[in-house]
């Protein structure tokens, strides 16, 4: 993980993550005539105060990943911080300054490492350097530690001393980054800096912001997507006490209180006759619809040919806090306070509505209450914008937990298609896959080579497509993988039964990744793979390769009394090198908790041309009592940082599907599981 990095090379690393960020990474105040009892601030990133304190700046958005820890832990290791001393802030939605800010697909990591590092690392080289200049020492002599220069003289000075020379320091033409060996930092079980903040209620998530002056809003929305609003009766809404207005928006009709609570009942009482949509369009159409775009297999020999077909339903993210954002929109400028997944787009959308220059707009990211992919379209921003910019006052606007289940942008609704071939010695000769989503995806209609299979398979390919579909759609935990990687491990359990050899050895032997290879082999041995099940009882094993890191699992299940009960996880985790072991164990964790709740409970149906569930009593999520004892173990191959916010989920639900056949002797086909179809 060392690497030596010149001045260019460090700009085409900034450049690389963002837009103008080559002109916000290091301060030119950094070259400036010092300032007396100033803050050394040679980065947009990091600042350091004359009391010692560390402040790092946060470009990318934390809703449970626990960004905010692993970054400033980045900045730390290189820093040579004295960790007691760090605070982190989240950064504005500015992407002129920090970039693309984005957070999603386990890119922040990934994206922002060597970066971060090299910052840190800088910022150190420019505080020796004021040190040995103040000692008339060669700055090659000195060394740091915990937040101080120490000279071979025996002299030391805490960075909080140094911040006012540091700043006549040139920023170093090159950097030499630390090797893992040397990390004091990474790799340290570290708590997380929001913790204590979030489990006490200190911690500022958007809904906690108050402006003055503002008002409150909630909208009523369509009961059918791409239904509009022909007819608006609220003459009932405008009488209850505290309600202000009225407003049809493009999405539904706003309603304007002076607390949300005037503004829910006022929404109660509304009569909107809403037109269009596709009231007769339901998740029993739509599957036949999939069912019908099936087209032939690639023709494929051997002597033993297997076909499977497997549906998965709409998904919801359900994330614990519902959209809401407050707007504050002038003349010629706006300010805006929320959580979202993309701050810089926000930032840049409300720009074009209002048509005013994007530095006019300030974007106040706070703590996000999970996010799993829905809180990048920022649509609830522009609704915030639009309403503030009508009644020229500050909206905050809230979408309550039902506009948010109903009202999401789903993970599809797809059927899998698959067929395969084993030679007489058991081994796959050939592999199709089709992949038909509602609304239809990507690679429509064509066969190609990237399967996502981890496996040496010959002819292996797989075709996408699908059918026209009102239902809203986007990103959702893992995205693709969180469909594709289910069926294939289930359907390479089935191809091992067909051989006639172990489920495990069946992969192990067709595996291209080494690193794979190695975690599968350990989580199956850790949960001691092959060994007698009780009578009900079964155990399941499934992998994952992606996102720059890779984990397998085996889960042990039960079925009795027409129940499926989990009742152990182990998982082998390699995510390159391990920032922080405790934000990947909980990265796992919650990742098996979804995984749970998705193979045994959890789905959106579609009805009358809207979604019948709005409410977690009916869009059933994993509960306490649904969690089994987990246990996560960290194998390291000591390579890049990778990213774990989306690796933890997708092997999860195929793994549980695995494990009901071995306990049960029935296939899982269909998720969520139908255990009325396991007796």
């Amino acid at each position: 993980m060392n690497a030596t990095l010149t001045r260019r090379s460090m700009l085409q690393i900034i450049a690389g993550s963002g837009a103008s960020l080559v002109l916000g990474t290091f301060s030119s105040a950094a070259c400036a005539s010092p300032a007396k009892g100033a803050t050394f601030a040679p980065s947009a990133f990091l600042k350091i105060d004359p009391d010692g304190s560390v402040t790092i700046s946060i470009n990318r958005s934390d809703m449970g990943q626990g960004v905010r820890t692993s970054f400033a832990m980045l900045v730390a290791e290189e820093l040579d911080a004295d960790w007691t001393k760090v605070k982190v802030v989240n950064a504005p939605g500015d992407d002129a300054t920090y970039g693309r800010q984005g957070t999603g697909g386990s890119g922040s990591t990934r994206g922002m490492s060597k970066q971060l590092r090299t910052i840190g690392a800088s910022a150190r080289l420019m505080l020796i350097g004021a040190a040995a200049k103040q000692w008339s020492v060669d700055a090659a002599t000195c060394r740091t530690e915990n937040g101080k220069v120490f000279g071979a003289n025996g002299k030391s000075v805490g960075y909080g001393e140094l911040t006012e020379a540091a700043q006549s320091i040139a920023v170093p033409e090159t950097v030499t980054l630390k090797e893992n060996a040397n990390f004091k930092v990474i790799g340290k079980a570290t708590k997380r800096v929001d913790n204590h903040d979030v489990v006490t209620g200190k911690a500022k998530f958007a809904y906690d912001v108050s402006v003055e002056g503002m008002v409150f809003a909630v909208c009523l929305r369509p009961p059918a997507y791409r239904a509009t609003q022909s007819a608006i009766d609220d003459s009932e809404t405008r009488a209850i006490p505290g309600v202000l207005d009225v407003i049809a928006i493009p999405s539904g009709v706003a309603v304007i209180a002076k607390n949300t609570w005037a503004a829910l009942k006022g929404r109660d009482k509304l009569k909107v006759t809403w037109t269009g949509g596709s009231p007769d369009v339901s998740t029993r159409t739509l599957r036949a619809d999939l069912k019908k775009a099936v087209v032939a297999h690639k023709a494929m020999t051997g002597t033993k040919v297997i076909e499977a077909s497997f549906e998965l339903p709409y998904l919801a993210h359900a994330a614990m806090e519902p959209f809401n954002a407050i707007a504050d929109v002038r003349d010629d400028s706006a300010e805006i306070w929320t959580g979202s997944q993309s701050p810089d787009g926000a930032q840049n959308q409300t720009a074009r509505t209002l048509g005013i220059p994007k530095e006019k707009v300030i974007v106040h990211n706070l703590l996000l209450g999970g996010g799993f992919g829905r809180k990048f379209s920022n649509s609830w921003v522009a609704e915030a914008v639009d309403l503030s910019k009508r009644l020229k006052k500050p909206v905050k606007l809230l979408w309550t937990r039902e506009c948010d289940i109903t009202h999401d942008t789903y993970r599809p609704m797809s059927e899998h298609i698959m067929k395969a071939a084993l030679d007489a010695t058991g081994n796959p000769t050939g592999w199709s896959h089709q992949y038909l989503q509602a609304p239809a995806g990507r690679g429509n209609g064509e066969y190609g080579a990237n399967t996502y299979l981890p496996y040496e398979i010959p002819e292996a390919g797989m075709r996408g497509g699908g059918v026209d579909s009102p239902v809203p759609t986007g990103p959702w935990r893992s995205v693709e993988h969180s469909q594709l990687i289910v069926v294939n491990e289930c359907f390479m359990d089935e191809l091992a039964h067909a051989a006639g050899q172990d489920p495990l050895a069946f992969r192990v032997k067709l595996m291209k990744s080494p690193r794979l290879k190695k975690v599968l082999e350990s989580a199956a041995k850790r949960a001691g793979w092959g060994t007698a099940m009780p009578a009900g009882s079964g155990r399941g094993i499934a992998c994952f390769d992606g996102y720059g890191s890779c984990i397998a699992h085996v889960v042990e299940v039960t079925f009795a009394d027409g129940e499926v009960k989990v009742t152990r996880m182990v998982a082998v985790v390699d995510a390159g090198t391990t920032i922080n072991p405790l934000g990947v164990e909980a990265q796992v964790q919650g990742a098996f908790v979804d995984g749970i709740a998705t193979a045994l409970r959890s789905a959106i149906t579609i009805r009358a041309g809207g979604a019948a569930e709005d409410n977690f009593d009916r869009y059933h999520w994993a509960r306490m009592s649904d969690t089994p004892k987990m246990e996560i173990f960290i194998e390291d191959s000591g390579g890049n940082f990778g990213g774990m916010g989306e690796v933890g989920y997708p092997s999860v639900p195929a793994a549980i599907a695995n494990a009901v056949f071995a306990a049960t002797g029935k296939r899982v086909r269909q998720f969520p599981i139908k255990v009325e179809e396991l007796v």
